[in-house]
């Protein structure tokens, strides 16, 4: 893991129904008996999912696009 002063801030825009979530799932984490995570936390852990899938890219044109191929590739993960 790297240091946090390695760490670069990225602004990301998302609808509250998103931050919403990114809230209340970080909390379920604390209730179901760890910590809170932070939003920050399970964003870096999501990319880092990411960054393991196999993401066939072509033809992606919208975000929809994109999640239908995450979708995909998180189908054929192990």
């Amino acid at each position: 893991m790297e240091k946090k002063q390695d760490y670069f801030r990225v602004p990301i825009t998302m609808p509250s129904d998103m931050v919403a979530f990114l809230e209340k799932f970080g909390i379920e984490c604390k209730k179901a008996g760890g910590h809170k995570v932070a939003n920050t936390e399970i964003v870096r852990s999501l990319i880092r999912l990411l960054m393991d899938l196999d993401i066939d890219l072509s033809g992606i044109k919208t975000e929809e696009d994109l999640d239908l191929k995450i979708k995909e590739a998180a189908r054929r993960y192990k």
